[in-house]
């Protein structure tokens, strides 16, 4: 039995918009500290590294659905092992990545509500083992590297 995946419909797009505008330091040009979080902590990079990997996921799905509905059902699993691993492999790395600034840890905030929102990734907080916990475990340590990061007065 195939289970056609829909694709990512937005819950609010204009309010997912502006969180990941102003999470991901889209309002850069209002605070030179905001743009110079993105350049400095990888979590920007992680959640773009995982939006590409959902995407060819969701991509190898379709093609796996259209050989299955010629060939049946289970003939077309092989093309999204990769893919899939790819993907988890991503959000793992995404998740228990420690961020170093506020913007860093806003996008992270902002692209985990997202998926919670999200059809086909809101199932993964609760069933994913150790997700809930790796979560925690970056939250904090996230905490700390920004409590520990020397406080910078603005003009």
């Amino acid at each position: 039995m195939t289970i056609e995946r829909p694709m990512f419909p937005p819950v609010d797009p204009t309010r997912r918009r502006l969180l990941t505008i102003a999470a991901a330091g889209g309002i850069a040009g209002l605070h030179p500290a905001i743009a110079a979080a993105s350049e400095i902590d990888p979590v920007f990079d992680l959640i773009d590294t995982h939006r590409e990997a959902c995407a060819a996921h969701l991509a190898a799905l379709q093609l796996q659905n259209q050989i299955e509905k010629i060939r049946g059902a289970g003939q077309g699993n092989w093309i999204t092992e990769k893919p899939c691993r790819d993907e988890n492999e991503a959000f793992a790395a995404f998740v228990g990545a420690a961020v170093t600034t506020v913007p860093a840890l806003l996008a992270k905030l902002a692209y985990l509500q997202e998926l919670a929102e999200n059809d086909e990734w809101g199932w993964v907080f609760d069933e994913r083992e150790g997700t809930a916990v790796h979560l925690i475990e970056s939250f904090a340590a996230s905490i700390a590297n920004i409590s520990a990061a020397p406080m910078q007065v603005q003009p």
